[in-house]
């Protein structure tokens, strides 16, 4: 049960463009391929419409070929009403398009943040191997994608935190020998304790 005054978080758009570049270019491109198809059948269907309307047209005036002013009453009608409805399917055909689009948008702002949430990790986690920090690497979580590039990725990364590690307790054994040996107190003293500095270094870096 929630606390009193706790409000539930609420995912905004940026929480999903972790890589504007990488995903709003995606977007954008596969969005306008839809588009143009989209036109183009929609550009055909209002032709058909079109013809059917003047076929219609057409067999009413033959129909009322020998009366005058009751063909031209119902050819007026008869345009008027094609007109419409040529008019409303193109509307439709526009509103349901821009519905599909906003969906169609909406889908692969989320798929694409599948892909760019990990790679945006990565990307952090490299970040902090320049700086020399070694620190866990967490999971993804399992709607994300790329799970076996990332495995890879946190399986190199987990060798180098044991090879960081077995280099800790070797340069620890080390300064051990050396302080039971008495050769801190030598002229090797300001060396162990930039060994020492080292070791604390990487400690920090591990953790």
């Amino acid at each position: 049960m929630a606390k009193a005054g706790h409000r539930p978080y609420k995912r905004k758009l940026s929480n999903y463009l972790l890589d504007k570049r990488l995903q709003l270019r995606y977007v954008v491109l596969v969005t306008a391929v839809s588009a143009l198809i989209s036109g183009a059948l929609g550009y055909l269907i209002w032709l058909q419409e079109v013809e059917a309307s003047s076929d219609v047209v057409t067999a009413v005036d033959s129909a009322f070929g020998d009366d005058a002013e009751v063909k031209a009453e119902m050819h007026d009608n008869m345009v008027g009403r094609t007109s419409t409805d040529d008019r409303n399917l193109i509307l439709r055909m526009a509103a349901v398009g821009l519905g599909l689009m906003t969906v169609l948008m909406a889908y692969l702002v989320v798929m694409t943040h599948k892909v760019a949430g990990p790679l945006y990790k990565v990307s952090r986690y490299f970040d902090e191997m320049a700086a020399g920090r070694l620190g866990p690497v967490y999971s993804l979580r399992k709607k994300d994608m790329l799970h076996d590039f990332y495995d890879k990725f946190r399986d190199m990364h987990e060798s180098l935190r044991e090879q960081h590690k077995l280099d800790l307790e070797a340069l620890g054994r080390f300064v051990a020998a050396c302080e039971a040996a008495g050769v801190a107190e030598g002229g090797l003293g300001r060396e162990l304790d930039e060994t020492r500095t080292l070791i604390d270094r990487r400690r920090k870096a591990l953790s």
